[in-house]
């Protein structure tokens, strides 16, 4: 076959490897499964690859002859042996030369006289069996092959971007993709989804890019016009049914959490001493007492301060949720207070048993701290 066709043939095979099996797009990566792709044609001295290294093509020509040791499994099995350290420093640069070697000799097997893969046995490997089929070297034949792979190579590269789930993902906006995307790589980046949804309440269907914070009962919890909304299939646990969503990745998301003892301490306290220098979203159960606690009425369906009982949980809490809670004193449980930032903020700057504010317990918890 042609250098040219080889080339499209490797490209072809690492934008597919890319499409299915999810791996980043590497430039050198790419530059190196094209140019082993013409590696076996090392063995002809007028070749690309043979003139440069006619040093090499020279000798490979007069002792074995064309498509012998190098397109068989020995020649193979030899390169993996020089190629070896990089399966343990760069595996990726080590699969692209293997990729690409391996598939000059596959290509070659659809060439009339086919490739001595089992070389020295004189048994000849060919694809298709029936000759008529099989495309002699620079004919019209691997002309219109080589142009088709070439329209091919251009379609499948979008593909080979986004992965093969990826691409399904964009071309049928499913929500459970996105939901199990997005449970395989939460807390790696900021990621938002654009989304088309029916509020369960109200049945408006409203759409929005929205920042996505976290899974839950198998849906996600998101901001919606400033507010924390559940979005899933469960109409029982979430608040927006979704009808088309994509998930979009962001910046690179750095996590830092500080638990906090809420022992004998209000919700005002909390926010009060909460003067951080960086938006934040608060986690946890405290227990209180509820013959002292007034109930405040919930609506929807997931809310991010939820009362049970003698129980407040909070889950992605921000200050302004809890403007009915702040008198409630903790007999026991902790907050988790969580920050999220993107690259380039400032550290975080909090001391919240340092801050001079003492709290006041009310004398009817005395006897239960």
């Amino acid at each position: 076959m042609l250098a040219a066709t080889h080339a499209a043939f490797s490209t072809a095979l690492y934008l597919g490897g890319a499409a299915v099996f999810e791996y980043k797009l590497d430039p050198i990566a790419w530059g190196l499964a094209m140019l082993f792709s013409l590696m076996p044609d090392i063995d002809i001295p007028t070749s690309k690859v043979g003139r440069p290294l006619y040093f090499l093509s020279v000798p490979l020509e007069r002792r074995f002859g064309h498509r012998t040791i190098t397109h068989s499994i020995i020649g193979v099995a030899i390169l993996a042996v020089l190629a070896s350290p990089l399966y343990f420093t760069y595996p990726l640069y080590f699969w692209a030369i293997m990729g690409g070697y391996w598939s000059h000799l596959q290509i070659d097997m659809a060439n009339i006289r086919g490739v001595d893969l089992f070389w020295p046995s004189p048994i000849r490997v060919v694809m298709p069996g029936k000759i008529r089929f099989r495309l002699e070297v620079g004919s019209k034949a691997e002309m219109i092959v080589l142009c088709s792979m070439l329209v091919f190579c251009v379609g499948l590269y979008p593909m080979s971007s986004l992965g093969l789930r990826g691409g399904l993902h964009q071309i049928l906006r499913d929500f459970d993709i996105s939901y199990d995307e997005y449970v395989k790589v939460q807390g790696l980046n900021f990621y938002s989804v654009e989304l088309k949804a029916i509020d369960n309440l109200t049945l408006e269907h409203i759409e929005c890019n929205c920042p996505v914070l976290s899974a839950w009962q198998s849906g996600l919890i998101v901001e919606f016009n400033g507010k924390t909304r559940a979005v899933g299939k469960i109409q029982m646990h979430h608040n927006l049914y979704p009808t088309e969503t994509v998930l979009i990745k962001g910046e690179p998301l750095r996590v830092i959490s500080q638990r906090v003892n809420m022992k004998g301490r209000s919700l005002r306290w909390l926010v009060d001493n909460l003067k951080a220098n960086h938006d934040y979203y608060l986690l946890g159960d405290l227990y209180v007492d509820a013959e002292k606690m007034v109930n405040v009425s919930q609506i929807d369906t997931y809310h991010p301060v939820i009362w049970g009982g003698d129980t407040v949980k909070l889950h992605y809490a921000k200050a302004e949720d809890l403007r009915d809670y702040l008198n409630l004193t903790a007999i026991r449980g902790e907050v988790v207070v969580q920050f999220w930032l993107r690259p380039g903020d400032e550290p975080v700057e909090l001391n919240l048993y340092n801050s001079g504010k003492n709290e006041i317990i009310p004398n009817v918890l005395g006897d239960l701290l």
